[in-house]
């Protein structure tokens, strides 16, 4: 790649995932994420600056050849937990759970079953009967879990697995 295209690139990147040269360089890069993507053990997240519905987020994942993200542990809720504390600028971001197969039944994508949780107190609820796409949202200084309406316009996280 010629240094003027390199030029061009790394100012769409600054751009679009906010900052400085050297910090958008300094993220946990890895050879197997793709650019833009931070990496965490075995996965590379995609933390959006743009917002959508709960079925626009999930094809926007689908686009960047990764899926919303799924959390399968303490660590992982963590990771994406304080990721978003330290480098994000939203209240709430889509991950990949819903209940619209069978309401209460919370499954990941591809039908898996939660087996981990970090629900806000109280949570899942559906308010009204329309809560069913799984959030995380800012809540006393940190982000758990939430069910809200799908159709809402939100930023979401998409996850790539190694």
């Amino acid at each position: 790649m010629e240094v003027g295209s390199l030029s061009v690139l790394l100012c769409f990147v600054v751009t679009v995932y906010g900052g400085s040269v050297e910090n958008v360089l300094s993220r946990h890069v890895h050879p197997g994420c793709p650019l833009g993507f931070v990496h965490y053990r075995r996965s590379c997240y995609w933390f959006s600056v743009v917002k959508g519905s709960f079925v626009e987020a999930h094809g926007y994942c689908q686009y960047l050849g990764s899926h919303l993200a799924t959390i399968e542990s303490r660590d992982e809720d963590s990771f994406i937990r304080g990721h978003v504390l330290r480098h994000g600028k939203a209240e709430n971001y889509w991950l990949g759970g819903t209940d619209l197969n069978l309401e209460g039944k919370w499954l990941w994508e591809g039908q898996r079953p939660f087996g981990f949780r970090n629900w806000i107190p109280g949570q899942p609820d559906n308010w009204k009967h329309h809560e069913h796409c799984l959030e995380i949202r800012k809540h006393h200084h940190h982000y758990l879990w939430n069910d809200f309406e799908c159709h809402a316009p939100l930023h979401f996280i998409c996850e790539k697995e190694l």
